[in-house]
């Protein structure tokens, strides 16, 4: 997996490599902690297939850091951190064979000591995919986890949005109509707010901190990425996409024929 850093002093018009001390690596997720001082931030950033690399003086040099990440080669995926300083490692399952229980398995690990050591976050039980976590940026125990289902049952089991309110200790499922799950956004303009969305041609929205979801109507293109809220209008979002360009939209726009190969998706269910 080729690949690395790159960084820029001007705003984006150049890039160099900023690579000292990382393998070549699939950089999957980058973390700035914004606490960290301007003149020597901070940075976190998931290697696929090499686990996690650390910089403290803004990414000129970078240092590998899996004590207690027990995967061989493991899948870094996407990275998270608390209010409360928290790191989270989201590491991506390697099969696809509807398996659980063995080293094709995914994970998610927390650091409370800046990625120093690693200790094993417990998943729900039979999901062994995750994909995405957000955190309640009020209340840093309040997760919100993204999940891949498993190639088993009539549409896949293990997958869907599950919530923890004590920091991953125990997880209850809260979308599981649709099973994959791409990733989970909070509006960062009011953490009550998220949004989903995933490849059952579906993108979502909770308005009570995740407890019950609603489909965003208009949308309908399979192979949705990732729902980002419009900044300037409250009720309009980005949805990007593997394929299918980027959507914009209201959050209550107009239904459409819906591209749908799970009947309980279907408008209206």
């Amino acid at each position: 997996y080729k690949g690395g850093v790159c960084r820029s002093d001007d705003g984006g018009k150049h890039w160099t490599k900023s690579n000292a001390g990382m393998d070549e690596t699939g950089a999957t997720h980058i973390l700035l902690d914004p606490t960290s001082p301007v003149d020597a931030r901070v940075l976190y950033v998931a290697g696929f297939g090499r686990g996690v690399y650390k910089s403290s003086d803004g990414g000129r040099s970078w240092a590998l850091k899996n004590s207690g990440i027990t995967q061989d080669q493991p899948f870094a995926w996407r990275l998270a951190r608390s209010s409360n300083g928290t790191l989270y490692e989201v590491i991506a399952r390697r099969s696809e064979d509807g398996s659980i229980g063995n080293a094709g398995d995914g994970a998610l690990y927390r650091s409370t000591d800046g990625a120093e050591h690693w200790l094993p976050v417990s998943l729900p039980e039979g999901t062994n995919g995750p994909n995405g976590l957000a955190i309640d940026p009020e209340s840093p125990d309040r997760l919100y986890l993204a999940a891949w289902a498993r190639a088993t049952g009539e549409h896949g089991d293990g997958g869907g949005i599950f919530l923890s309110e004590n920091g991953g200790k125990s997880w209850k499922q809260v979308l599981d109509k649709d099973r994959h799950i791409y990733d989970v956004t909070i509006d960062p303009q009011d953490p009550n707010v998220l949004y989903a969305a995933g490849f059952e041609s579906s993108a979502w929205r909770s308005a009570d901190r995740g407890l019950h979801w609603t489909r965003i109507p208009g949308f309908n293109f399979k192979w949705a990425h990732r729902v980002i809220p419009d900044p300037l209008h409250h009720d309009e979002v980005y949805i990007t996409t593997f394929g299918g360009s980027v959507w914009h939209g209201a959050i209550d726009g107009q239904r459409r024929d819906a591209d749908i190969a799970t009947p309980v998706l279907e408008p209206g269910q």
